[in-house]
């Protein structure tokens, strides 16, 4: 039987343990490209859209269709949830945000490790910076941040074998700004009620405490 990975188990274990070492400048271009992130070895695909400050990414989890939505100018990420005609609102360093995007969640996590700059490479057409990052004397990670496009090409995880984010068949060109917008219909989602257990959104991994000594809170799914 084919395993299926957890878009939040993969990414809260990103956040747990890696660190973001591009520029905080925003990316300066437009651009589309499919994300592929393997666990193990174990693969999904997802598109990403990127605009100036804004990206997409249009995600699927237990045959719910999810998009999360990034402001990186205004700290911003809506969780979009199309069935549903619902959507969340929360800030970009949100534990909960952070769980559904690895490139937030590397920037949060940016203080706690060391970076060393391996020079440059291309990775799929692009001329990249490579940096290897280490944490209390481990490398966990090696990130290609593109020169041009000012956004990581490829992330590996040193930490589990075979675990990787990477943007292929990248095509530079307009995005459409409705992308970004909360269709009027849509209700905003109220997470957290006082008095009230959280709401758990429809095919998203429930949270779990990280591992000692993280920032952040990791989600457990179902690899």
């Amino acid at each position: 039987m084919q395993k299926r990975i957890s878009f939040g188990w993969f990414t809260g274990m990103i956040v747990a343990f890696a660190m973001f070492a591009y520029s905080n400048a925003a990316p300066v271009s437009q651009f589309t490209a499919d994300m592929i992130q393997s666990q193990g070895g174990d693969t999904i695909t997802c598109k990403i859209y990127v605009k100036n400050s804004k990206y997409r990414m249009d995600l699927e989890e237990d045959g719910h269709q999810v998009f999360v939505i990034v402001d990186q100018t205004a700290g911003v990420t809506r969780v979009v949830m199309p069935q549903e005609k619902m959507y969340m609102e929360l800030g970009s360093q949100d534990p909960r945000s952070l769980m559904k995007d690895p490139f937030q969640g590397l920037k949060y996590t940016a203080s706690t490790g060391d970076s060393k700059h391996l020079g440059t490479e291309t990775v799929n057409g692009y001329q990249c910076d490579k940096y290897l990052i280490s944490m209390d004397g481990q490398d966990v990670m090696t990130q290609w941040v593109s020169q041009k496009l000012k956004f990581p090409i490829k992330i590996v995880m040193h930490v589990s074998k075979n675990t990787f984010v990477e943007l292929q068949n990248i095509q530079e060109g307009p995005v459409d700004d409705v992308l970004f917008d909360i269709p009027s219909e849509y209700t905003k989602m109220t997470m957290e009620e006082p008095g009230k257990e959280p709401v758990q959104m429809p095919g998203v991994a429930k949270e779990t405490p990280a591992p000692q000594g993280t920032k952040a809170r990791i989600a457990v799914g179902e690899i």
